[in-house]
């Protein structure tokens, strides 16, 4: 009786930790290379720039004079690729030293025409005049 009641514990014992083994993946290891990791680290800085940008005063001023809230801007910040984000990132880094307010009502008006190409392209649903079809 001991022995039967054993076996019977090591045979659901092991079909426990097979059925528990089958829901986990493999853990694979590679190399990661240089440039991979200075994309990526180049990428986080280039949307930390942009939403650094977003939080000046003036610029949230000037995106709720276009309707957009700063807190819509950054949501849409958060979903644009990296290219797009890059591409924001250099027109900010051109930026007059000093906060220009021309050139900060430029950048602030291109975001606007991001935002508003995107919500057209119906990535997006932000601004309440586009309507999609």
């Amino acid at each position: 009786m001991k022995r039967a009641f054993k076996q019977l514990m090591a045979s659901l014992l092991a079909m426990a930790m097979a059925w528990i083994s089958m829901g986990v993946p493999m853990a694979n290891a590679a190399m990661v290379e240089t440039s991979q990791l200075i994309t990526t680290e180049q990428s986080i800085d280039d949307r930390a720039t942009v939403l650094a940008f977003l939080d000046r005063e003036q610029v949230q001023d000037e995106l709720l004079a276009h309707g957009v809230s700063p807190d819509e801007a950054k949501a849409r910040v958060a979903s644009l690729n990296d290219q797009e984000v890059a591409m924001l990132a250099g027109q900010i880094d051109q930026l007059p030293a000093g906060g220009f307010v021309g050139a900060v009502i430029g950048a602030a008006v291109f975001i606007f025409l991001v935002l508003l190409v995107t919500d057209i392209l119906g990535f997006t649903d932000i601004y309440p005049f586009v309507h999609h079809r």
